[in-house]
C-alpha cells in the first residue's frame, strides 16, 4: 500500500491527537500501596518506557500496567503455595509407603485410609495450583505483549516510514544501463 505525504501526515496527526499530554509517573499509583513487589516492577517499567524515544505506554495504559505488576507479585506467592503443598504431599506419601494395610489393626487401617484421603486431596490441590500458575503465566505473557515487553511485540512495531525514492530521470536510466561496447 502506497501512502501519500498528505495521508501519512493526516495519520500521524490523528495518532498524536490520541496521545495524552500527561506522562506515567515513577511514583506507583495508590492501588499498589502496601504491596512489596508490584511498586518495584512499576518503577522499573516506567523508567524503561521513559528511556525510549517513542511513547509506548501512556496514562491510558495505567490500569493494564497495574494489573501486570500485581500479577508479577502474585506468581511467587502461588508458586510458594504449590511448593508447600508438594512438601506435605511427599511427607504423606512417605507415611503411606511405611504402612502395610493388610497387617494393620482397625484403628491403624482407619489412619491409613485417612492418609490416602489426605494424599488425594493434596494431589488435587497441587493440580489446582498448577492450573492457576499456568493461567497467571499465560496472562502475564499476554499483558507483556500488550505492553511491548516481549521481543515479538516490539518486532511488530511499525518502523518509521522511509521516504519514497524520487523517480529516475531518463538520463539516469541511460547511465544505469551503461554502454555495451560489444554491439
Amino acid at each position: 500500500m502506497n501512502e501519500t505525504k498528505a495521508d501519512r501526515s493526516a495519520r500521524v496527526e490523528a495518532e498524536n491527537s490520541m496521545t495524552p499530554q500527561t506522562e506515567l509517573t515513577i511514583k506507583p499509583p495508590m492501588v499498589l500501596k502496601g504491596h512489596k513487589i508490584a511498586p518495584i516492577v512499576w518503577k522499573k517499567l516506567v523508567k524503561l518506557y521513559a528511556s525510549i524515544e517513542g511513547k509506548i505506554a501512556t496514562p491510558f495504559d495505567e490500569d493494564l500496567l497495574v494489573q501486570y505488576c500485581l500479577l508479577i507479585e502474585e506468581l511467587p506467592w502461588l508458586t510458594g503455595m504449590r511448593s508447600a503443598a508438594e512438601t506435605e504431599y511427599k511427607s504423606i506419601q512417605k507415611q503411606i509407603a511405611k504402612s502395610r494395610p493388610l497387617k494393620l489393626s482397625d484403628e491403624t487401617y482407619k489412619n491409613y485410609l485417612n492418609l490416602l484421603n489426605q494424599f488425594n486431596a493434596l494431589l488435587a490441590r497441587i493440580q489446582g495450583l498448577d492450573a492457576r500458575i499456568d493461567g497467571k503465566r499465560k496472562l502475564i505473557h499476554s499483558l507483556s505483549q500488550s505492553l511491548y515487553l516481549t521481543p515479538r511485540a516490539r518486532a511488530g512495531v511499525a518502523p518509521p516510514v522511509k521516504e519514497p525514492e524520487t523517480p529516475k530521470s531518463e538520463m539516469d536510466k541511460l547511465l544505469d544501463r551503461g554502454y555495451d561496447y560489444g554491439k
